[in-house]
């Protein structure tokens, strides 16, 4: 009994050791694969308000003001995301076994160290840095394993269905397009991943050889479904009592027709008139806003205040390198590296200047991905 307490005990202190050398490397890497940022250029943004609009604004709204450290600390959990999107592309169309595992694991660590970087000189915001780490850890833990399955015995069952795509392949392509355009608006945790391996299940085999490729699917995938699923009922059931759903909002603070301009907005409504210094509206976060604020530039509204912040990390996508626009100041750049011919660009941009930045980079050939609400 003694002897197995023991095992057990190095066991665990094995895995806690493991479960630290994994940020500690991926950090490491990440700090020395990217370089510092340029200085920041002198805020553009004119009308700035005074303490008292600001305070007039934010009076009687709760969680009117988020930490602005956020809206750079938010993008690593996007780039997840985005990995997500790069995966069910590549998949719907290529073998999952090619795919750049280890560029994403790469990636997830670059991106953090920069953001680190870009909120060197706000307030060390813990709870960030610590999802961050978790999630870093469990993406970096998710995408080894499935790069050494995926070159094994993937390999080996790909090639005993002749290369030919099975309904498993199909079902699991189509279920990655699926959940990569969920995380666009909800928490993964909140994925049906127990209902998805079900259904994994009730896919038909393959004919002949190509049969040890449906099972080798089913096997492997739903017991990553049914790993997913209890993380995901802890994650829940720990987030149960402390949720707050006015967080899923954003309250934004503009000028011009506000009113008109969100009349049509779904989830959108006005909070607070401000007379000639503009109106306070909220809105639902994360894509749907993203998608709203072209619109609302384009009826005539001008930006004052996001979630009670004056700065704002904005994410554009081209084919070329683009030029950064005056006031902005650029916080990252890099390929795709599941589809290199595209390049992702992070820019840091006075909330007040969104209304001219956003047109010119459009205008440039840069389509907008993502604006980080805090």
């Amino acid at each position: 009994m003694a002897r197995l307490a023991g095992r057990i005990a190095r066991l665990i202190v094995a895995l806690l050791a493991l479960a630290l050398a994994i940020p500690a490397a991926g950090l490491a890497y990440g700090w020395l694969t990217t370089a510092a940022l340029e200085a920041t250029p002198p805020n553009e943004a004119d009308g700035a308000p005074t303490e008292a609009l600001r305070a007039e604004a934010a009076a009687g709204i709760e969680a009117y003001r988020r930490p602005e450290e956020a809206t750079y600390l938010t993008y690593p959990e996007w780039a997840i995301v985005y990995a997500a999107r790069d995966y069910a592309g590549f998949v719907a169309e290529a073998d999952e076994s090619g795919f750049a595992y280890w560029a994403y694991i790469g990636r997830f660590w670059q991106d953090y160290a920069t953001v680190i970087r870009a909120t060197a000189d706000y307030p060390f915001n813990a709870g960030n840095h610590v999802m961050l780490l978790v999630i870093g850890t469990s993406h970096t833990v998710e995408h080894a394993i499935q790069w050494a399955w995926e070159n094994t015995l993937g390999r080996l069952s790909a090639v005993a269905a002749g290369g030919r795509k099975t309904a498993q392949d199909r079902f699991l392509a189509a279920m990655a397009a699926d959940y990569a355009a969920f995380l666009d608006q909800v928490p993964w945790y909140r994925f049906a991943y127990d209902e998805r391996r079900a259904a994994l299940w009730r896919t038909e085999t393959a004919p002949g050889l190509a049969a040890l490729r449906s099972w080798e699917r089913r096997l492997a995938f739903g017991l990553a479904l049914s790993i997913k699923q209890a993380y995901a009922g802890l994650i829940t059931a720990g987030l149960g009592a402390t949720y707050d759903p006015a967080l899923t909002d954003i309250n934004v603070w503009a000028a011009g027709p506000v009113a008109s301009a969100i009349s049509g907005e779904a989830d959108t409504r006005l909070q607070k008139d401000l007379g000639d210094h503009g109106a306070v509206f909220v809105t639902r976060r994360y894509q749907v806003f993203t998608e709203m604020i072209p619109r609302l530039i384009a009826s005539g509204v001008r930006f004052v205040e996001i979630g009670g912040n004056d700065d704002i990390l904005v994410t554009v996508v081209s084919n070329d390198e683009i030029a950064v626009p005056a006031g902005a100041r650029a916080i990252f750049a890099y390929q795709l590296p599941a589809r290199p011919a595209v390049r992702r660009t992070g820019l840091a941009v006075p909330v007040r200047r969104l209304h001219a930045i956003l047109p010119a980079l459009a205008a440039a050939g840069a389509g907008l991905e993502h604006v980080y609400d805090y």
